[in-house]
């Protein structure tokens, strides 16, 4: 009975969450409905976003946003990157995860269509929906009880979705630069690293430009103030993506 409870608490908040209504709404915690949602969501979207063999940051950018939806932080958040970094393995047995989760929040309920929606949306991160995508995804609202039919016309409506915000976003008079996306390209990053090599890369890349190293091979004062400013782009690059990933700088 408390299992049940719980099951039907958790789809409530989570609904309420990821349609809008109540983003703030209380989500219990500890229990197998959240964990097998979780895991099937981002599993699933690491399949999408490394369907095409690479990941962007657009697409880690949606995750995250998701992520911040269900109220995933701390460990929990991190718990959805390993599964995020799960999906992207051909190894791994997305589908299985699917079912699993459809034991717990069931077939064509409110949240097997909410869980659809933002995985069609994912597969639009790069602009197109691949025909693998497609055909995966149509398996996929078939273990969720959705009919054919509906599944083309959520297709449908969240490509309406991007190309209405693809709009937006061209019309702002001054659009601000993608500062993570330079951040990634300042420390030589693929989007998808793993948080181990990012400081890696920081202290590589600063043992080449790091000013008191400089001073000893006796550059000229140019030099050694081009590489102040490299050090704290360095710096500030490496900053900025572990304050989005959430990991200690």
């Amino acid at each position: 009975m408390l299992h049940l409870l719980l099951n039907r608490a958790y789809q409530r908040a989570m609904i309420s969450r990821l349609n809008g209504s109540m983003p703030d709404a209380e989500v219990p915690k500890g229990h197998k409905t959240e964990q097998y949602f979780t895991m099937a969501m981002f599993a699933l979207m690491g399949r999408i976003a490394k369907s095409d063999g690479k990941v962007e940051l657009s697409e880690v950018r949606y995750a995250s946003t998701i992520m911040a939806l269900m109220g995933l932080t701390g460990g929990s958040r991190v718990l959805a990157i390993e599964y995020f970094n799960q999906g992207k393995l051909p190894e791994t047995d997305v589908m299985n995860m699917v079912s699993m989760m459809v034991k717990m929040i069931g077939r064509r309920t409110a949240l097997a269509d909410l869980f659809l929606q933002i995985q069609c949306r994912a597969s639009f991160c790069k602009g197109e929906m691949k025909i693998g995508e497609k055909v995966m995804l149509s398996d996929v609202s078939e273990l969720l009880g959705i009919e054919r039919a509906d599944f083309l016309d959520v297709c449908l409506e969240m490509h309406a979705h991007v190309e209405k915000a693809k709009v937006e976003f061209a019309d702002e008079e001054n659009p601000q630069v993608d500062l993570l996306e330079v951040a990634y390209e300042t420390l030589q990053l693929e989007v998808d690293v793993e948080d181990g090599e990012i400081r890696k890369a920081y202290l590589r890349l600063m043992s080449q430009y790091h000013p008191d190293k400089l001073v000893r091979d006796n550059l000229s004062e140019t030099h050694l103030k081009l590489a102040q400013d490299k050090s704290a782009m360095i710096r500030d690059a490496y900053e900025k993506i572990c304050e989005f990933r959430e990991i200690r700088a």
